[in-house]
């Protein structure tokens, strides 16, 4: 089998597989008018928001291994809530480059998972997406620890 033979029949290869569009530092991993709105419309004078970001990178990490453990192991319907799960959070928060990446392996899996294998197009997914989902969650993580950490940045 070449490197873009698939090796089950209907699927593409891991080679054929849509690059995710991630480039880091491409554009800021986080949109923070998104925070600044959600302060506004909370009338925020007790500092909710602060918690609702500390809990978003406190459970970040979790997201992205729920997320890889079901797609390694082929778990389609664990797939689906661990990707929905990441991409409603980080949209949440203003994490617009992981909510990208997250909507675009969520159009992989129906795309290939819902009419393929699953035990072989997830984890192929995997390979797609998961190293780009990784870098992009810690720049995540990184620019709003920053924010909490320097309130000129609001």
């Amino acid at each position: 089998m070449t490197p873009t033979q698939s090796p089950s029949p209907g699927l593409q290869a891991p080679m054929e597989q849509k690059v995710p569009a991630y480039v880091a530092g491409a554009r800021p991993p986080v949109d923070h008018s998104v925070l600044d709105r959600l302060e506004e419309e909370l009338e925020d004078d007790a500092g909710y928001t602060p918690v609702f970001v500390a809990n978003f990178i406190q459970g970040l990490p979790k997201r992205v291994e729920r997320l890889r453990v079901a797609l390694v192991s082929g778990d389609l319907a664990g797939s689906f809530d661990a990707v929905l799960s990441l991409k409603t959070s980080s949209q949440m928060v203003g994490a617009e480059q992981l909510a990208s990446l997250a909507q675009q392996l969520e159009a992989g899996l129906r795309r290939d998972a819902a009419t393929a294998d699953s035990a072989v197009a997830l984890p192929q997914l995997a390979a797609a997406f998961l190293a780009a989902i990784t870098r992009c969650s810690g720049e995540t993580a990184r620019s709003l620890t920053s924010r909490q950490a320097d309130p000129l940045q609001r």
